[in-house]
């Protein structure tokens, strides 16, 4: 089977640890073009692969740093999923989003503002903790795949999973062997954070696309399978 995962993207951790000892073809979709059975990727970039979505992934992979009672959310490159996370939330609090760079993030935040960092820059409140105090309840990624036949990678997805909750430091060390992204000290300090939890409730992906299609329409487009 082969499995396309943007290696950078914490999404693609399960399947990283897992692959040490099932027969997964894992290609990395930052570097590789290709043809892909199934695809793991952002929920705002997904729709480019033309696939069914199968399942959802709820991650604690961004922090809310400094007040977060201020209109004008700090967060990097746009374009970037948090940066549209940071839009979700300036569109609940009817704020706006200033794109930047992380140390002017930090920077802003001690003076007064809000943040929007992944937790590699700054652990501060969960991102997905604070938007659920606001009523968004979204999972921030997804895996699509050519057909229902594919499933099956599912229950290897949550092998994954399980195995990082028993095995974080050996999970930290082959996440960062295999990704090539975050070096293995930053692995180790955050792998605990990211709390991976797959869903494959219906009620949750329509939700999920409700929720991101409000700032990125090409989520509207997307199926779900089955």
């Amino acid at each position: 089977m082969k499995i396309g995962a943007p290696f950078a993207g914490p999404v693609s951790f399960p399947l990283l640890v897992i692959s040490e000892y099932e027969d997964i073809g894992l290609h990395n979709t930052c570097s590789e073009d290709g043809s892909f059975d199934v695809v793991l990727d952002s929920i705002t970039n997904i729709a480019k692969y033309g696939m069914g979505i199968i399942a959802g992934v709820f991650i604690d992979m961004y922090s809310i740093i400094g007040n977060t009672d201020s209109k004008t959310i700090y967060t990097v490159r746009k374009g970037t999923l948090a940066d549209y996370n940071a839009r979700i939330i300036a569109r609940s609090i009817s704020g706006q989003v200033i794109n930047t760079d992380p140390d002017t993030v930090v920077k802003m935040a001690e003076e007064g503002h809000m943040g929007l960092v992944g937790n590699e820059v700054q652990v501060g409140i969960s991102y997905a903790e604070f938007a659920e105090r606001l009523g968004i309840y979204a999972a921030s990624c997804l895996i699509a795949a050519r057909d229902q036949s594919f499933r099956s990678v599912l229950d290897q997805y949550q092998k994954g999973i399980e195995f990082i909750a028993r095995n974080p430091e050996v999970s930290a060390e082959i996440i960062s062997r295999k990704s090539n992204y975050y070096d293995e000290k930053t692995m180790k300090r955050i792998i605990g954070i990211y709390r991976h939890r797959l869903t494959t409730l219906r009620s949750d992906l329509e939700r999920s696309i409700s929720v991101y299609s409000a700032v990125e329409p090409s989520v509207y487009r997307l199926k779900i399978l089955g």
